[in-house]
Formats: C-alpha cells, structure tokens, sequence
C-alpha cells in the first residue's frame, strides 16, 4: 500500500518583493457598499515576520492584516483585499469615518515598536512597492495612507508605526495622514 507522509514546514521569509500567501482566520466580508480608498500602516510590535504570521494564523488571537512586510522585504499576504481585515479595531479616519477596516488595506510592518528598532531600507522600498502597486494597480482610488496612531481611538491608544520614514511614500501622490500632534 502507498502512503504519503507531510511533514509541516517551518514559515521562511520568501524574500525580498517576493509575495506569498498564508490564510488567516481573522477576517468577514466588507460592506457591500464600501469603496476602498485608504492604506493603513502598522507596526507588528513583534520582532519576526513568521511570529507574526503565526499570530495571524490563530483564531483566538482576533487579529488580521492584508499584507505583513518582514525586515528582509518579504511580504505576506494572510487575506483578500476583497475582504475585511481585523487590523484597525476602534478607528476614525480624517474624514470623520469610522470602522476603517470598512474601507481600507491593513500593511503591518514588522518592527518590535519600541522606537529605537530601525526599518531596514529591504523592508521600507518593499512598502513602497506595495503601497505604489496597490495605488497603481488594484485601487486607482487610495485617497490616503494613514498610520494606525493617526486612526486609532480613543486618542493615544496606538502608536505605531513609530517612526517610520514618511517620506519615503511622498512620491506615490496620495496625502499621508499621518500628523498626530
């Protein structure tokens, strides 16, 4: 008789730019009527993109992103931007609206969130990348990237991404709503 064994493999980084897919539980559909039109940036507050995969990959953690960038530039894709990702909990964007992940694209980017943690310019051009394809590419309408401190209520709930470099995503034309003093 023929028998196939499977081991599980331990998650590897696919790379620099390279995309892979890992499902996450953690996520519903989005209102019918939602038009996607904004780009969150996070921090993972966690030091490895496959800890935070992991996270990800576990129901009872209750938390999603769409795309999770790793220090190296590897990005992961964990759910659909047809879906609804559990990234921005209790949120207000610019405008007034509430429950952003209604509308908009979670990227977390790996970084322990401590503030002294630099972003390895791998993991920052690979932002950039993503944020111009997806700009580009898949919503012609982005009208903002925004920081999660920016959205987050009450005020002063979440930090992240603390200091990333902004400017590095001046090029793309869209407004980073990122101010929060």
């Amino acid at each position: 008789s023929f028998h196939l064994a499977f081991k599980e493999q331990p998650f590897q980084d696919p790379g620099p730019n390279k995309v892979v897919w890992v499902t996450s539980p953690n996520f519903n559909p989005r209102p019918s009527d939602a038009e996607i039109d904004t780009i969150v940036l996070h921090h993972t507050a966690g030091d490895s993109l496959a800890g935070t995969v992991k996270w990800f990959e576990m129901e009872k953690s209750q938390v999603s992103a769409h795309f999770t960038v790793g220090k190296d530039g590897s990005i992961v894709q964990m759910v659909s931007t047809f879906d609804r990702a559990w990234h921005a909990g209790a949120s207000e964007d610019i405008r007034g609206r509430t429950n952003v992940n209604n509308f908009s694209i979670g990227i977390e980017i790996v970084n322990i969130g401590d503030g002294t943690h630099p972003y390895p310019q791998a993991q920052v051009d690979a932002v950039h990348h993503l944020c111009a394809f997806l700009i580009r590419h898949r919503f012609p309408g982005i009208k903002q990237i925004t920081s999660h401190e920016f959205i987050a209520k009450p005020f002063g709930r979440k930090n992240d991404p603390i200091n990333y470099p902004w400017d590095s995503l001046k090029d793309l034309g869209v407004p980073l709503n990122v101010d929060v003093t």
